[in-house]
């Protein structure tokens, strides 16, 4: 179902990058130790895009919206110099920054058009397009194949949380890892010590990422709130 194309359906969403398409070639978001989601966040005024959990590079930008035309421009966008130790990182780097943000121009000014469909009643598909066809494509959750297949339904409670939240799964967890913003692991929990309720009161207030790892060693990421 086509929704309204309005800026503010991309401010009330967290996008998660799923593939880039250039030149009718898909490339899938890498999945490693070093970058396993890139995320997408928009403000009034600014574009901010950034991989987790090792947050190697980062692009940001001061954009303007055309509602009519359900597009954004990019003035003066940047990216911070890549320091993704792994290659295939480094490469996808410059596909996702070189070759569709920038559009191979340096740092000129550039026109986007986005599409918002509603793919279930939770799911919400981004696709935007730049000048020269390319497109890259988001969902407001994290999306894989690993999650599908396991990963139905995983959810954390109370979220947000004060002190203590657990998670509702029927999946048989080996290890759970809390990351911050900046992608450093600040809570850990292994096999021996995972039980239903997990003791959060040292961390700070804010958000967070809550790294579930299957006994398979398939792996899905949710967000948790700290108050």
């Amino acid at each position: 179902m086509q929704l309204k194309g309005q800026s503010q359906d991309l401010l009330d969403n967290t996008w998660y990058l799923e593939r880039l398409v250039i030149d009718q070639v898909d490339y899938f978001t890498p999945d490693n130790d070093e970058i396993n989601q890139i995320t997408l966040e928009f403000e009034i005024d600014f574009i901010y895009s950034s991989p987790f959990p090792s947050g190697c590079f980062g692009y940001a930008g001061e954009i303007l919206f055309d509602d009519n035309q359900m597009s954004f421009s990019t003035d003066d966008a940047s990216s911070t110099f890549p320091e993704c130790v792994l290659q295939e990182n480094m490469e996808f780097y410059a596909i996702y920054i070189d070759e569709f943000y920038w559009v191979e121009s340096g740092n000129a000014t550039e026109v986007f058009f986005y599409e918002i469909t509603e793919e279930s009643s939770t799911l919400k598909k981004l696709t935007i397009t730049n000048t020269n066809g390319d497109q890259a494509v988001y969902y407001s959750e994290t999306l894989s194949i690993l999650d599908e297949n396991e990963f139905s339904s995983v959810k954390l409670y109370p979220n947000p949380t004060h002190n203590k939240f657990s998670v509702n799964t029927d999946v048989s967890i080996d290890q759970i890892k809390i990351y911050n913003l900046t992608g450093q692991i600040v809570l850990r929990f292994e096999r021996e010590a995972l039980n239903s309720t997990y003791d959060s009161s040292s961390l700070s207030s804010g958000l967070y990422f809550v790294k579930i790892i299957s006994s398979k060693g398939n792996k899905t990421v949710r967000k948790l709130i700290k108050q």
